[in-house]
């Protein structure tokens, strides 16, 4: 049985390596009918669909292979369980922790994927500074920080007043790429 563990080993270490130095690819990736592959995040399966299909991809039994060979290597090649049934269970159980953890970590990384693109949305409910004075009916110019970056955005207001350079305003909704703004602070008269 160690020529098993020791065969495994290196076939699994060698796509583990081979994934690292080359770079890996999401085994859950539809083909649209455009072509170009997509990922496949809201319609995954869950639950006991979501094992199964854990365990029919490259990235499973690569870790499956690398993890059930280290793990029979040290307990039975070095002697440290005395039962070879036992590392053959506990190699086999390693095997497929490994596999389906690393299954699952990748899914969960991919699904919460950072998207730095800011929407629309976004800006709504920020505060900001004018860069742009303005007065009624004309456009101005607001900054504001969203996702770790500042933006001037051209901006209309919501009341008919006059606002001045370094106002502080809140963007209270987007017209298209125009941000409505109202103060922040009524001035005293």
């Amino acid at each position: 049985m160690i020529y098993v563990y020791i065969f495994a080993l290196i076939v699994g270490g060698l796509l583990l390596g081979a994934s690292l130095i080359l770079g890996g690819h999401a085994d859950h990736a539809v083909e649209a009918h455009d072509g170009v592959a997509h990922p496949a995040a809201s319609g995954d399966p869950q639950g006991i669909e979501s094992f199964l299909l854990s365990m029919l991809s490259a990235r499973f039994w690569t870790f499956f292979t690398a993890f059930f060979g280290l793990t029979g290597l040290i307990l039975d090649g070095f002697g440290v369980i005395a039962s070879p049934i036992l590392a053959a269970v506990l190699a086999v159980a390693m095997g497929l922790f490994a596999g389906l953890f690393a299954s699952w970590l990748v899914r969960v990384m991919t699904a919460e994927s950072s998207n730095s693109a800011v929407a629309a949305s976004d800006y709504v409910g920020k505060t900001g500074r004018l860069v742009v004075g303005f007065g009624p009916g004309a456009t101005g110019k607001v900054r504001v920080e969203v996702k770790g970056s500042t933006i001037d955005l051209l901006c209309t207001s919501m009341d008919e007043g006059t606002y001045e350079l370094h106002d502080e305003v809140l963007v209270v909704e987007m017209d298209g790429t125009k941000a409505r703004i109202a103060r922040t602070r009524i001035s005293a008269p």
